[in-house]
């Protein structure tokens, strides 16, 4: 692959406090946000300054500042605190889910332990999400238990903290340290109410809770906004997303050493982030042109430029995050953008026949997370998003950039669905 394009930045590229406001929680739930008049619901030719789950912005509500709502919450370079909106009610549900996961007495809490299965990064935060439903709906505190030969915990770097949870990201809950997890423990079935009494609960696939469940803790809240009912799953994928995605201090130093060691791309801030998922995804998923993601890219540019002032316009820049490295040849020798991307040899998948895992296992099963994390940072630094949403890590993107991100008020398009109000958002 040619690296010579004058137009390329070489951080040339692959794949992919706590609580001191007033709190919204109520034994019974969470209550509603001021509700702002209704906007007219615009059947045709929406705008793009809108998020794909409402077409109005009474679906979206400014952004806490989070060192005070969310101990660890991922933080976007170029997005000062409280700046940007986020998705209805994220700021209460996140707060929500906190309390729950860290209990003031862990003698007195009950569990499901979720054991973690042996997929790739995104299946892996999909599935948690699910089982986090569920434990939340069961008013218990969820837990994960990673098994011995888990991928992403197999090198040096997880040695000495062998789990998900604290390896990589902040421990899910303050019950995590000094328990003692049974060897063995009733299987969870979510319409047992027998189970009750059960101090711990195995939930082993992360679709023991039905899967589209919705904590029902959050009814007041979601009823109170336009979000329509057969979307608020996604809704609350997006605040599963968002409290299990919060990288700790130890991961946030080594992203950011990775990063230091590949030249500076200009800011991205009016940059469009390009997620193009390959590899083993032919498996699932039918696959997308490279032409068709470049001829999406340029709808968002175009639609920018229709009413915008210089500090919102989008720029002729992309950021690419891809394992496939015939498409960064393609749009860095066959298109007109400026192509960003990090030049990582390890997020290359050339062989479509392996596993994601079979991958991480070649090239260091940190060095596959750290490089992912790096990719999904630089992507949520963007002003506008292309990707399909059938992809667990474009989801994860999409769900961040709308929370945490305080980008829910900018557009993202999947190259796939022509309209972005009725997208299939997945399972």
């Amino acid at each position: 692959m040619a690296h010579g394009a004058t137009r390329q930045a070489r951080l040339c590229a692959g794949s992919g406090g706590l609580l001191l406001i007033a709190s919204l929680w109520f034994s019974w739930g969470v209550s509603p946000q001021p509700r702002p008049p209704r906007a007219p619901h615009q059947a045709k030719g929406r705008s793009l300054q809108a998020n794909h789950l409402e077409a109005t912005s009474s679906a979206l509500r400014s952004c806490p500042a989070w060192e005070t709502t969310l101990p660890g919450a991922w933080q976007v370079e170029g997005v000062e605190s409280g700046q940007g909106q986020a998705l209805y009610g994220t700021g209460p549900a996140q707060l929500a889910i906190f309390r729950r996961q860290n209990p003031p007495d862990c003698s007195k809490a009950r569990f499901i332990v979720h054991k973690t299965q042996l997929g790739g990064i995104g299946s892996f935060l999909h599935q948690a999400g699910i089982a986090l439903a569920g434990a939340l709906e069961l008013n218990r505190t969820l837990l994960f238990q990673d098994p011995d030969d888990h991928v992403y915990l197999g090198d040096d770097y997880c040695k000495d903290l062998p789990a998900m949870d604290s390896c990589y990201f902040m421990p899910l809950s303050n019950c995590t340290a000094g328990l003692s997890i049974p060897e063995s423990m009733p299987a969870l079935d979510f319409n047992d109410p027998t189970q009750t009494n059960e101090r711990f609960l195995s939930e082993d696939s992360g679709f023991a809770p039905p899967q589209f469940l919705v904590p029902t803790m959050f009814n007041s809240l979601l009823n109170a906004s336009n979000i329509p009912v057969s979307r608020r799953y996604y809704w609350w994928r997006s605040q599963a997303a968002a409290y299990i995605v919060r990288m700790n201090p130890r991961t946030i130093k080594a992203v950011k050493a990775l990063r230091n060691k590949y030249p500076q791309p200009p800011s991205l801030r009016n940059a469009i982030s390009v997620h193009i998922r390959r590899g083993d995804k032919w498996k699932e998923a039918d696959p997308i042109s490279d032409a068709a993601y470049s001829s999406t890219a340029e709808t968002l540019f175009n639609k920018s430029r229709v009413s915008c002032d210089p500090s919102t316009c989008l720029g002729r820049n992309v950021f690419l995050s891809t394992e496939d490295a015939s498409a960064v040849e393609y749009f860095v020798k066959r298109t007109k953008w400026g192509v960003h991307y990090v030049d990582n040899p390890d997020m290359w998948k050339p062989d479509k026949s392996l596993w994601a895992t079979d991958y991480a296992k070649i090239v260091g099963p940190s060095n596959d997370m750290l490089g992912s994390l790096l990719n999904l940072q630089l992507a949520l630094e963007c002003s506008a998003w292309v990707g399909t949403l059938s992809s667990n890590w474009c989801r994860l993107i999409d769900q961040l950039r709308s929370t945490v991100g305080c980008k829910a008020h900018l557009p993202l398009l999947d190259p796939a669905q022509p309209n972005p109000f009725s997208y299939d958002l997945g399972p």
